[in-house]
């Protein structure tokens, strides 16, 4: 019988069984097929298989020998630095960040006594603007507070996009 009708035979279900015992191939055939446990219920014994080995040439000798196949053991997982927030970045930019909103909504004069007397002019419960911090002891240099200026407004948006920036994920 060739192979090609034993292989209708299988898919038609009239294969005999002892034909999947002698062939190895056709049991393979039968198992993917059917099923281990539908082969086992009619009986089918698993024709013996191969072992795992490679026969190879001894040198000049005349006698051959056989070699295990090589265990190959998966591969080591890595210690993934993927997850790792950037700390660092996230507590400069919350620094800044707290910063810039406490000059805006109490002011760095009623936190840090800037001012040298309390006759002075300067009035040091108000907020500080930053364009003019090198000049903090003259009167231009402070704002009333809840005042937002164009570069403290840019601070705030950049100093909360970096920390929001920073708690993703890599």
């Amino acid at each position: 019988m060739t192979p090609l009708d034993e292989v209708k035979r299988l898919l038609d279900g009239t294969v005999d069984p002892d034909a999947l015992e002698a062939n190895s191939e056709l049991y393979d055939m039968a198992e993917t097929i059917y099923g281990r446990d539908a082969l086992d219920h009619l009986g089918v014994e698993a024709p013996e298989r191969p072992s795992d080995s490679i026969v190879q040439p001894n040198g000049d000798s005349k006698h051959e020998v056989e070699m295990p196949l090589p265990n190959l053991a998966p591969p080591p997982v890595s210690e993934a630095i993927e997850g790792k927030r950037s700390w660092i970045i996230f507590s400069l930019t919350f620094i800044l960040f707290a910063l810039l909103m406490a000059n805006l909504v109490v002011g760095f004069g009623s936190i840090v006594p800037i001012c040298d007397s309390p006759d002075s002019e300067t009035p040091c419960e108000d907020q500080l603007t930053l364009t003019s911090i090198a000049d903090y002891e003259s009167p231009d240099s402070w704002t009333e507070t809840m005042t937002i200026n164009t570069v403290d407004g840019v601070l705030i948006v950049l100093s909360a996009a970096l920390m929001a920036y920073s708690l993703r994920k890599k």
